[in-house]
């Protein structure tokens, strides 16, 4: 039996000195759940660090080490915290160099290599790292425990991947007990009710967009059964938790499975509001669908729509196109979903005119709620590979790509000019946003909702303008 300490990183830093700092989400993170889950199951003493909770959080770090005393500390990062994790790996092994510090993520998937040349951890884990930690922790010869990648003393030694799980159904059930949920809040601009938890349906998407990175679970789809998924949403429930967030890439991929979830959703009475925040698909909803999920307690959709431009869509490879995004939108509203659009700007090819495309197009549709991002070529995605050989990519220093950031640092634009960009940016949002049709139905949905004044608070200090 061991001690194991994980740790979730500031992840507010992506939203620093950006125009979505006021907006960024606080929920308990699911992975640091999972990995928990696991362990526990197999006795050892778990507990949960969150940086985020703390205002001097090195300082609670310490405090934690020295009364904790762990054996093994495990650390989950995205690319753009690689120097927050190496400060706080530092800060560990300083402390006690004994630890056996154990990285995962998608930076760790996707670098491993790096990841441990640049950081203070012992071991990286790639892809999915469900139990990989119980493997690390039980003994087992590094060289033989597939999926991670180690050092042994200034030595880097990689093995082989480990198989995707097939069958979702095996995995424990998040050790969301571990967290004081009710520290966390979620604005309600993108949440109702508080507090808000995240739950993974599945894994994996079929898709070829180029700004996705599938470093983590890959291109095939693998499910968690309907009747696991409606467990999950009781025990949700019944640990006190009021919305639920939806973390998959493709939770309708398969019409059939998500119907039957539902279904199951109604028939339990499960009764507990929830929505798509990571995106669905246009193509991948029907009517039927859309209805069963606003029975069975969805109240938004979020749609991944990227382009009103279809040679833009298509250079993505998004396999989409607008005639699909107007009939979705129209059949989420008519199933009494509130509809919200993601959007990018500053795609490979865009032009002037694409860009006043996406915003023309996005206005049409009368959304309920609309975001737009200025690309970021996420690092080992098609589309960073691609301006990677174009000479395009200005720099490997990771922590500069963060979401919501202008990206003029990190690489230069085919044929497009970053102020130009950055004008159509804020012009999306003052042309969708600022239209008195908009206004009017936000304020009637605040009033409903109860958060009129924090509504208008957020909306002053996101500066678009």
């Amino acid at each position: 039996m061991k001690k194991v300490l994980l740790i979730n990183l500031p992840f507010e830093k992506i939203y620093e000195k950006t125009s979505m700092k006021e907006v960024a989400p606080s929920t308990p993170p699911l992975s640091l759940a999972c990995i928990a889950s696991s362990l526990l199951g197999k006795k050892h003493i778990v507990e949960i660090f969150d940086f985020n909770l703390y205002e001097q959080g090195d300082l609670k770090l310490l405090d934690r080490l020295e009364k904790f005393n762990p054996d093994f500390v495990g650390i989950t990062f995205v690319t753009p915290l690689i120097r927050e994790a190496d400060r706080v790996t530092k800060i560990i092994k300083k402390k006690n160099k004994n630890i056996v510090i154990v990285g995962g993520g998608p930076h760790c998937s996707s670098f491993p290599e790096s990841a441990l040349k640049e950081t203070s951890l012992d071991i990286a884990v790639i892809g999915e790292g469900d139990f990989s930690l119980n493997e690390v922790m039980e003994g087992e010869k590094l060289s033989e425990i597939k999926g991670i990648a180690y050092k042994e003393g200034k030595e880097i030694f990689i093995n082989e991947r480990k198989e995707f799980i097939q069958d979702l159904d095996v995995l424990p059930f998040p050790a969301y007990h571990l967290y004081d949920i009710d520290k966390y809040k979620v604005p309600s601009a993108i949440a109702k009710k508080n507090p808000v938890a995240w739950v993974e349906t599945s894994r994996g998407c079929p898709y070829g967009c180029t700004y996705c990175n599938k470093s983590c679970f890959g291109k095939t789809f693998r499910v968690k059964s309907p009747e696991r998924v409606a467990e999950e949403f009781i025990k949700i429930k019944e640990i006190g938790f009021k919305e639920i967030h939806l973390t998959d890439d493709g939770f309708t991929t398969n019409l059939d499975r998500a119907k039957q979830i539902c279904d199951l959703l109604i028939e339990r009475k499960v009764d507990i509001i929830w929505s798509t925040i990571t995106g669905i698909r246009v193509d991948r909803v029907d009517f039927e669908l859309l209805d069963k999920m606003k029975r069975a307690g969805c109240y938004r959709v979020y749609f991944g729509i990227e382009s009103g431009n279809q040679k833009i869509l298509n250079n993505i490879k998004k396999g989409i196109n607008l005639e699909q995004v107007i009939k979705a939108v129209k059949m989420a509203k008519k199933a009494g979903l509130e509809v919200a659009g993601y959007f990018m700007i500053g795609l490979p090819g865009e032009t002037e005119e694409t860009m006043q495309d996406t915003i023309n197009f996005a206005k049409s549709l009368n959304l309920d709620l609309a975001k737009i991002s200025i690309t970021i070529p996420l690092p080992a995605t098609e589309m960073f590979n691609e301006l990677e050989n174009k000479k395009l990519i200005k720099t490997h220093e990771w922590e500069n790509f963060k979401f919501y950031s202008a990206p003029s640092m990190i690489y230069d634009h085919p044929n497009l000019s970053w102020d130009t960009i950055e004008s159509y940016y804020k012009k999306f949002y003052r042309t969708v946003y600022l239209n008195p049709e908009f206004i009017f139905k936000r304020i009637k949905i605040s009033i409903k909702n109860g958060t009129l004044f924090e509504d208008i608070k957020m909306a002053l200090s996101i500066k678009f303008i």
